[in-house]
């Protein structure tokens, strides 16, 4: 399933190395690359919906652009291409209402366990402080464009937005390596552009590996 997920993924990777290593500075220019992989729940002490199973894991590609320091704050912009991959079920069959064009079949459509799909593309504003010696404190906010590929009960098919929110720790192996642990939430919907859109929220754990590309 890794492969699958990080397929998609490199040949963005590649382009986004090679056209910032054309630019020695500006925002063209990333100082930092990384993978993050991220496992998300709706079952768990934050969400905990009875009408649904959602499990997801994710890959990103991670592109960090330096922005200032203020306060004792590290400020990057992330550019993060992803794939999401989804297990789905709906539990309870009364969520599609009998008001629904041709709400039998979607019933045992939906209540089927399926395999979906989102890609999507995020841009998060990250905040580090140095904690003590190869230790910071990070925190992250994140907004993305994306595309799921299969309808469900919750969410159309198609366009879409995804929002995340992380905290974690970054420990630095050397100079040129670090690693990042991290909790969080996120959410998945459409602001209403297409019904339904009940979305989805999860919690969120993970790990990344970045290096540093000056």
């Amino acid at each position: 399933m890794i492969k699958k997920l990080l397929l998609p993924l490199v040949f963005v990777g590649l382009i986004s190395i090679s056209f910032g290593q054309k630019s020695s500075k500006g925002l063209l220019s990333p100082t930092k690359f990384g993978i993050q992989i991220t496992q998300g729940n709706e079952q768990s002490f934050l969400f905990d919906d009875p009408d649904y199973f959602y499990r997801t894991n994710t890959i990103k590609l991670q592109f960090f652009y330096p922005i200032t320091h203020w306060k004792k704050l590290d400020i990057s912009f992330i550019v993060q291409p992803q794939v999401q991959r989804i297990q789905h079920q709906l539990y309870n069959k009364h969520f599609v209402r009998p008001e629904e064009e041709n709400y039998l079949e979607k019933r045992a459509r939906y209540t089927r366990l399926k395999t979906l799909s989102i890609t999507a593309v995020e841009f998060t504003i990250d905040l580090k402080r140095h904690l003590f010696t190869n230790t910071s404190l990070f925190f992250q906010l994140g907004l993305g464009l994306a595309i799921i590929d299969t309808a469900t009960e919750r969410l159309t098919e198609g366009f879409t937005f995804i929002e995340n929110a992380n905290t974690g720790i970054e420990y630095s192996i050397n100079t040129k390596t670090s690693i990042r642990l991290f909790g969080g939430f996120g959410h998945v919907s459409n602001l209403n552009f297409q019904l339904p859109n009940a979305g989805y929220n999860t919690f969120n754990t993970g790990i990344g590996i970045h290096f540093s590309l000056q």
